[in-house]
């Protein structure tokens, strides 16, 4: 009885030892991706290959654990075996090297939440590699700078210490930088003009920076388009100002890769007209998609000309400055609202977005002009009085006055009166103010709406403003005017309309006035 138990048992040892011998042993490698996005949802995973160094496979499983979420589908996910393998189909594998055939190793299932790849491994072959390839993952919202995948198997072996095999080598901002030159982007003192043909450019320039060598260079074979840009503006152009993009842009890498206008909706396409921001815009943002790879020696940088122009109806314009920042598009989430993995492909590439910015994209500086009145007076007893003329030299013609001729603008004049502290008073009187569009029929030389008219001059009393303003009869102190154009100049003159008249010109404020000493070049 004793012999047959041990007998029985060696037979079991040597059945359980030729089934070990029988399963195949794979070494694995991987070809990592350098480096990847931070806010990047479907980033792309370097291939892994398996290499059978010996035994015969068994008809079994390999699992693949990325640790983050697999954000394609099964579809996407090839596996690929060279001419030769044992793991190599009659197919030939398109999309890769000659030679390269689908496998007949093939995706048993994948957990795109816990990031699990499953594949079934056919048995009976005694050699070959085949290589998993078209992964792609989520890596944003992580604190990651690589990633590695860790594999395990049932039937078959994996080499001892190359379960964990690196797929992603970093993971790094997309965008380095942005910047704009707002030099010559400056439209207020020559307001109204048509920006882009003035004689110094008045267009900015932006320019974004990869973040690393290839960072834009993620191309979507099903669809040709590839990494996107969104450039978002902080406000609406004031009314009259349209800000146009253009249709494409290139950066400066080996022969220009480009990126191309696209619809705010990406499965929408290309744009075939420019797109365009002006007052009544609801959507700030213009985007972009690269439609070439780009040069892989260096981290580029897109240049992007956006085009200024201006209406001379609305001259002159307010003070303003417009910003935009810019970030990788197009954005969403790592899955859709009912949590299943988003196939459309339009959407791969696609990032969380993350705004770099804000920088200056043009500034509109004052078109107004200031004066001041020294010392106006009213002495309704006395008959003093003060005129004002306020010429709008806007319409001056270059040819007679032998400079560059202004732009013609016409807009309204605000009085700000200060009246001075009266004979032994000990209270100072609040100042006022007076808006000619208040009343248009007070003085001589406003059109209908209250505004001088560029080549007009506006002549006026100050008993008829203070009217005008609701204010006492009688006034003495200084006066601000502040013209809604440029090139104002004022004379003003105190009077009895008898025996005494005294008057010059108004200052013009050119400077601020917080210095110990005010510079009024006048």
């Amino acid at each position: 009885m004793k012999t047959r138990t041990v007998l029985i048992a060696a037979l079991m040892f040597l059945g359980l030892t030729a089934a070990a011998f029988a399963q195949a042993t794979y070494s694995v490698g991987s070809i990592p991706v350098t480096t990847v996005i931070k806010t990047g949802l479907t980033e792309k995973s370097g291939d892994i290959t398996f290499s059978q160094i010996s035994g015969t496979s068994v008809t079994g499983t390999i699992s693949i654990s990325y640790g983050v979420p697999i954000t394609v589908n099964a579809a996407s996910i090839f596996i690929v075996a060279p001419t030769g393998s044992g793991y190599a189909s009659a197919t030939p594998a398109t999309g890769f090297p000659a030679g390269t055939f689908v496998s007949t190793v093939t995706v048993n299932s994948v957990n795109n939440t816990s990031g699990i790849l499953v594949l079934n491994v056919p048995g009976t072959v005694v050699a070959g590699t085949f290589t998993v390839s078209g992964v792609r993952v989520a890596i944003a919202g992580t604190t990651l700078s690589s990633l590695d995948a860790n594999i395990s198997t049932t039937g078959n072996a994996i080499v001892a210490g190359q379960t964990l095999v690196r797929v992603i080598t970093s993971i790094a901002d997309g965008i380095a930088s942005v910047n704009s030159s707002t030099s010559g982007s400056v439209i207020g003192k020559i307001n109204g003009i048509t920006p882009n043909t003035a004689p110094s450019p008045l267009n900015p320039v932006i320019k974004i920076k990869e973040g690393f060598l290839n960072a834009f260079n993620d191309i979507n074979p099903s669809t040709t388009f590839g990494t996107g840009l969104k450039i978002a503006l902080s406000a609406n152009p004031p009314k009259g100002i349209t800000v146009t993009f253009p249709l494409s842009f290139t950066t400066d890498g080996l022969g220009g890769p480009t990126f191309v206008a696209f619809n705010s909706d990406p499965t929408l396409g290309a744009l075939t007209t420019a797109p365009a921001i002006d007052s009544s815009s609801t959507d700030l943002n213009v985007y972009y998609k690269l439609t070439s790879t780009t040069d892989p020696t260096k981290a580029e940088t897109a240049t992007v000309s956006p085009t200024l122009t201006a209406s001379n109806t609305n001259a002159p314009y307010a003070p303003f400055t417009e910003s935009f920042s810019v970030s990788l598009w197009p954005n969403g989430t790592a899955f859709s609202s009912s949590g299943s993995v988003i196939t459309t492909q339009a959407l791969i590439p696609r990032y969380q977005e993350l705004f770099v910015g804000p920088n200056t994209l043009f500034i509109i500086t004052s078109s107004t002009t200031t004066l001041l009145v020294p010392f106006a007076q009213t002495v309704t007893a006395a008959g003093y009085n003060t005129g004002f003329a306020i010429a709008n030299t806007t319409k001056d013609v270059g040819s007679v006055t032998g400079f560059a001729s202004p732009t013609a603008q016409s807009g309204t004049i605000t009085f700000t009166f200060f009246p001075q502290l009266p004979k032994g008073g000990s209270t100072l009187p609040a100042s006022f103010t007076y808006l000619t569009s208040t009343n248009p029929a007070v003085g001589t030389g406003l059109d209908s709406t209250g505004k001088v008219p560029a080549g007009s001059t506006y002549t006026v009393l100050l008993s008829e403003l203070l009217a005008a303003a609701g204010a006492p009869a009688d006034f003495a102190g200084y006066i601000f005017i502040v013209t809604n154009f440029t090139d104002a100049h004022a004379l003003y003159v105190v009077s009895n309309f008898s025996t005494f008249s005294q008057g010059s010109l108004a200052l013009v404020i050119t400077a601020d006035r917080n210095g110990s000493t005010e510079a009024l070049n006048n």
